[in-house]
C-alpha cells in the first residue's frame, strides 16, 4: 500500500524521476575576469519524487485518484511551512520503499490534477490524472 502522510495512494503511480541522476549538485558562475568557476558537492538530500498517473490511450488509466483523496492532497500541500511527510511506495523488486519529503514548488506546481471525464460538478467518487511533486529531504 502506498502512502503520503495519512492518504492512501495508488501502488501503481510511475515514479517518472526514480532513475534520473541526482547525486552531485553543481553550482556554475563566472569569476570577475571571466572564467568559469564550477562547483561540485554529493548531495546529502533533495532527490526529486514526482509521481504521475498515467493515460496509456484506448479508455486504459493507471493509477487515477479520487476526487475526495486529491482535495485531501491538496489540503495537505496548502500549509506553508508544514512539518515532511513519510512517503511509502512499492520498490524496485518487491517490499516498500520509505523516505520522507516535503512538496516540491519550484518551477511548477506542487500538484496538477485533470478530470478523466470533464463533469460539472466534479463529484467525490469522479476520477483525476494527477501529478505530485515532491523533494525527499
Amino acid at each position: 500500500m502506498s502512502t503520503l502522510g495519512s492518504i492512501v495512494l495508488p501502488d501503481d503511480l510511475q515514479w517518472a524521476d526514480e532513475y534520473t541522476s541526482w547525486k552531485v549538485g553543481q553550482v556554475i558562475r563566472p569569476s570577475l575576469s571571466g572564467a568559469l568557476i564550477i562547483q561540485e558537492a554529493a548531495m546529502q538530500a533533495g532527490r526529486p519524487v514526482t509521481l504521475q498517473s498515467q493515460d496509456l490511450g484506448g479508455g486504459t488509466y493507471v493509477a487515477p485518484i479520487r476526487l475526495d483523496t486529491l482535495e485531501a492532497l491538496r489540503a495537505l500541500e496548502e500549509t506553508a511551512g508544514a512539518a515532511p511527510l513519510v512517503l511509502e511506495i512499492p520498490a524496485a523488486g518487491g517490499g516498500s520503499r520509505t523516505m520522507t519529503v516535503k512538496w516540491r514548488r519550484t518551477g511548477e506546481p506542487a500538484i496538477e490534477a485533470r478530470p478523466i471525464k470533464f463533469i460539472v460538478p466534479a463529484e467525490a467518487a469522479d476520477y483525476f490524472f494527477v501529478t505530485l511533486r515532491l523533494i525527499q529531504v
